[in-house]
């Protein structure tokens, strides 16, 4: 085991381990800085829309607690830890030996948990989709609430006012349906944090990865986790 790669981890491996492996091309198990780059660029659409239908909401209606309360929600999830802790601690990606993480998704996050090379529990599993579905939902939600409003005060706000609450309601469902499409499609489809809620990579590269990976393997099974089957 390497200092670079205590754990064995053959997405740290050197290239020239990879020459037999039927896995490459077909899992994002080794670093792409243009993956990245994609991502962060797929994320950003839809978090813009979401605040900016947020202080929207705050400056027509008044109500600046939704603002509030998702700002707080994502700076605890993302800020703080929490996302790092109950998924990206068992990724591979984790394990290499830096005190920055460098994956497709989160790099130059502090690396501030050890590496978990079991898969997720039930728990996490749970929490990060609660998160996902109120980073997405919770917006339009409230801007929903917001052309309810408006509509009910119509006489105050005009027709205008209220198509215009209407698009950035529609925008802000479509940019957080393209983030996740594909997030599904490119990301998780090929991702090798295999536990994570939407990874949905066949069991049978999951199986082959793993038979790659002894440290992993071993924690897998002993967490239930039945390969070939």
């Amino acid at each position: 085991m390497s200092n670079k790669n205590p754990y064995s981890i053959c997405t740290w491996s050197e290239e020239s381990a990879c020459i037999d492996c039927g896995l490459q091309g077909k899992l994002n198990c080794k670093l792409n800085p243009w993956d990245f780059t994609f991502f962060m660029l797929n994320q950003v659409p839809s978090l813009v829309m979401a605040l900016f239908g947020l202080v929207l909401i705050g400056l027509l209606v008044g109500a600046w607690w939704p603002l509030i309360a998702y700002a707080i929600v994502c700076v605890a999830f993302w800020g703080l830890g929490v996302e790092t802790r109950i998924l990206c601690s068992h990724c591979p990606y984790w394990a290499e030996d830096s005190k920055t993480l460098h994956c497709w998704a989160l790099t130059g996050s502090p690396k501030i948990w050890r590496y978990r090379p079991e898969p997720m529990n039930k728990l996490e599993k749970a929490t990060l989709v609660l998160f996902f579905s109120f980073v997405v939902l919770f917006p339009v939600f409230i801007e929903a609430y917001g052309i309810w409003f408006m509509s009910v005060k119509y006489a105050e706000f005009g027709l205008y006012a209220l198509l215009g609450m209407i698009g950035v309601t529609v925008a802000t469902l479509m940019a957080g349906l393209q983030f996740l499409y594909i997030l599904m499609f490119y990301f998780c489809s090929k991702c090798v944090n295999f536990s994570c809620p939407l990874n949905h990579v066949p069991k049978s590269m999951v199986d082959e990865y793993l038979e790659r990976n002894p440290v992993m393997k071993e924690a897998w099974e002993k967490s239930g986790y039945k390969l070939g089957e």
